[in-house]
Parts: structure tokens; C-alpha cells; sequence
């Protein structure tokens, strides 16, 4: 999935609590929603929208959908920052070797 997807998904302060939910221990929509304090649908919902960024999987047991989070995807839109952040400092880097040298 793009960063953009995974970040837009992020954008909303439920489905950023579901990722921290999620980070701690997989759930059931119905773990979720009470947690949440929301509806069943809206948390549905924005299950959905997690799982199209690739940021959600889930796996059936009996009636039950047990959410989990998908880390290493995660971990990806986390190096879209980290690869910004080094290159600024080696951008600076370069500059202050170039008017010092």
C-alpha cells in the first residue's frame, strides 16, 4: 500500500486509537467498539479503511473476526520519516561543508 493510504488512514483519532489497540493485543470488532465508545458500524467502518492501507489483517474464529495489527507495514510508512530526516541532515551536512571548505 502507498504512504499516503497509510497515513490518510491514520488521520482519523479512531482508527489511530485502533492502531494503538491493536498495538498492544489483537481484538474483536466488539473489543474495539467498547474501548472506542462507538458504534459497531462506525468501527466496522474504520476497520475497513485500516485494512484497504494495509494496516489491519484479520483472522476468523467461529463467528469471531480477531483484528490484528499488520507491524511491518507500520513500519514502513515509519521509514518515509526516518529516509526525509536523514536526508535533511545530510542536505545541512553538505551546505556546511561547502561554505566551510
Amino acid at each position: 500500500m502507498s504512504v499516503e493510504m497509510i497515513f490518510g488512514a491514520l488521520g482519523d483519532q479512531n482508527r489511530f486509537q485502533i492502531v494503538n489497540l491493536l498495538g498492544r493485543k489483537n481484538h474483536t470488532v466488539d473489543e474495539l467498539r467498547n474501548s472506542l465508545g462507538i458504534s459497531q458500524s462506525s468501527t466496522s467502518q474504520h476497520l475497513k479503511v485500516l485494512h484497504q492501507a494495509g494496516l489491519v489483517a484479520f483472522t476468523k474464529h467461529g463467528n469471531f473476526r480477531i483484528n490484528s495489527l499488520r507491524r511491518n507495514e507500520l513500519k514502513k510508512a515509519m521509514h518515509y520519516f526516518d529516509n526525509l530526516w536523514d536526508e535533511g541532515f545530510e542536505k545541512l551536512k553538505s551546505n556546511l561543508e561547502n561554505q566551510n571548505g
